[in-house]
């Protein structure tokens, strides 16, 4: 045999061991393959339904999130509070100088008492029968409201000289320093309260037929390493046309781990929430079948 039926021998050879292999893939493939299937099939049996977990980017959000902003054109005179810092509800924050504002309401006070002795005094001569008009009467009655009303005003603008804490929670933003001037509208603090946390979840708009308020699904949180069972709350009416998702938002009903002590959950935090879906109508597109069954 020459050399040239020799090459064209293990050419051959080579070609046939090749495809020898290929086909034995493909066979061992279609085994797994159909072994697959038999225990999806069986789950899908014996649940009812093909179910799955889908999982969605998710983050948690503050319930009380507020900035404070300052309600008087005065100096500050002290902030307490730096950021990170915590308070409880009712704390002093920060003061302003109302040295100004004070002696107003106390002039507003002095006022407010004559026009009630002058009010006093016309109805105690009106009733001993002296000559007092009813014009006089009842202008010293407006003198009285006018007075009264004017108190009242810098009594509320009085409460502004200190900055007190709305809620429990902590400082997450300082813009003023003690001795600057405030002006009204300027902010002062940045505050945010952890205790209520919501989830928000970002979904494809596709899985809202099968998710309903009160539905439960679990999220992991990426900065705890953690699993937390939460339950659907409110669904917000608006697909974004571009990317055709739909926000969700829940809340956190307890922590499914076995650590006795849960780690601090804040406002900010991100991961994955997994909803349990059914995958009949995918896994019949995906197949080539119609999902309504029509040929």
């Amino acid at each position: 045999m020459d050399k040239n039926a020799v090459t064209v021998v293990k050419v051959v050879t080579v070609v046939f061991i090749f495809r020898a292999r290929q086909l034995f893939r493909a066979v061992l493939s279609t085994a797994c393959a159909g072994a697959l299937l038999a225990s999806c099939v069986f789950h899908s049996t014996a649940t009812g339904a093909p179910v799955r977990p889908h999982t969605a980017p998710a983050k948690l959000n503050a319930l009380s999130r507020v900035q404070l902003s300052s309600e008087l054109a005065a100096r500050i005179t002290e902030v307490r509070l730096r950021a990170g810092d915590r308070f409880e509800k009712g704390d002093v924050l920060a003061r302003f100088d109302c040295t100004e504002l004070k002696a107003e309401l106390e002039g507003a006070e002095s006022q407010r008492a004559l026009a009630r002795r002058q009010l006093d005094a016309n109805i105690s001569l009106k009733q001993l029968g002296g000559n007092i008009s009813e014009l006089e009467m009842v202008q010293s009655e407006a003198q009285l409201a006018e007075a009264t009303a004017n108190a009242r005003i810098l009594r509320h603008r009085n409460s502004y000289c200190e900055v007190r804490a709305p809620f429990d929670g902590f400082v997450i933003g300082r813009s003023v320093e003690p001795h600057q001037r405030a002006e009204v509208g300027m902010p002062l603090f940045e505050l945010i309260d952890n205790r209520g946390l919501e989830v928000e979840a970002i979904i494809p708009s596709g899985w809202l037929e099968q998710l309903s308020i009160g539905d439960h699904f679990q999220v992991t949180i990426n900065e705890t390493g953690r699993v937390y069972r939460a339950s659907l709350q409110r669904i917000v009416p608006l697909v974004d046309p571009v990317t055709r998702t739909v926000r969700v938002i829940g809340k956190i009903d307890q922590i499914e781990t076995a650590a006795s002590t849960p780690a601090l959950l804040i406002s900010g935090m991100s991961g994955e929430a997994q909803f349990e879906l059914d995958d009949t109508r995918r896994d019949e597109l995906v197949a080539g079948q119609p999902a309504n069954g029509a040929n």
